[in-house]
């Protein structure tokens, strides 16, 4: 695998879930309070965190490269149905598609794309809950 990763003790999940609900959290609060930027760059942070949560669990390793994408590549390699995975990949690269616009670009985010990104956050950190379980 050429996706740049680091060994975390897998009992540490724990800690990349907790940062994932307490940035959805934070979006579903700026999301009611029409801050759309900082509702989508914390619903990304959710999914970032989630999948860290779920890969550190299911194979002791996070990403730990500088593109965030490729932690989809690492996603992929978890021992999980197929169509699960292309579906949760999906979600989890919408988000990451936001993130370049809601963090350095002059762009604003709007409430639609803001909507879009904690709904897909939502999802995305729900599933990674019930595997967790």
């Amino acid at each position: 695998m050429s996706t740049k990763t680091r060994r975390v003790e897998k009992g540490l999940y724990k800690n990349y879930l907790q940062k994932a609900r307490e940035s959805l959290e934070t979006a579903s609060e700026s999301l009611k309070a029409g801050r759309w930027n900082a509702t989508a760059m914390n619903a990304i942070h959710c999914g970032i965190s989630a999948t860290d949560a779920l890969t550190v669990f299911m194979i002791g390793v996070r990403h730990a490269g500088e593109r965030h994408e490729d932690a989809i590549t690492l996603l992929q390699t978890l021992n999980l149905p197929r169509e699960t995975l292309a579906t949760k990949g999906r979600q989890i690269s919408r988000l990451l598609g936001v993130k370049t616009t809601a963090e350095y670009s002059e762009k604003l985010i709007n409430e639609r794309e803001a909507s879009e990104a904690v709904r897909d956050a939502e999802r995305y950190l729900m599933w990674v809950e019930e595997l967790l379980q």
